[in-house]
């Protein structure tokens, strides 16, 4: 999936830029097997042109870790920090990799391994200053979306920013 999105600022003409994601998943099933298992890649990239990160609003700027990007950190705790507060970039990468199985008609378990962060440069820095999570969770499959209970731990632990584990509990999968 790919995504490119111009902004413009109609009250101040000089904030021009454009921002664009490009994002992949794929999942290889083995039915036939005991647990059924399923394992499951993403990769996704991002960046913003044309303008200094400084001039991006925060909440348009991209933003690595938690639950739905790099598990094991806190919520958008990758990337620029100012004071340990993430600042947020103009470019990002994350990978992860599943290995899913299931039990029964409503359990089942993951085995998890994500890297990812956010980048001042307008181009991210690809396979470069990746911090890496891992970690396993069960989950609970309901009629309509399985309940996840995740937890990650950080391998690439920062002094005074991150905490020894994550603990995430969410619906649907992670990707």
């Amino acid at each position: 999936a790919g995504r490119v999105s111009p902004y413009w600022d109609v009250s101040n003409t000089g904030t021009k830029f454009v921002k664009s994601t490009l994002a992949a998943s794929a999942y290889v099933s083995f039915d036939d097997f005991n647990w059924k298992p399923t394992l499951a890649l993403r990769g996704a990239l991002g960046s913003i042109s044309s303008i200094g990160r400084d001039q991006v609003p925060a909440n348009v700027r991209f933003y690595a870790g938690g639950g739905g990007s790099v598990r094991g950190y806190a919520f958008q705790s990758l990337g620029p920090l100012t004071d340990n507060e993430p600042d947020g970039g103009l470019s990002f990468t994350e990978l992860s990799i599943e290995a899913r199985l299931r039990w029964g008609q409503h359990w089942g378990g993951v085995v998890f391994l994500d890297g990812g962060s956010a980048y001042e440069d307008t181009l991210p820095e690809i396979g470069k200053n990746l911090l890496w999570g891992v970690g396993l969770g069960v989950r609970y499959y309901t009629s309509f979306a399985p309940i996840r209970f995740d937890i990650g731990v950080p391998l690439d632990k920062r002094d005074g920013i991150d905490d020894d584990f994550q603990i995430y509990i969410s619906i649907g999968q992670a990707f």
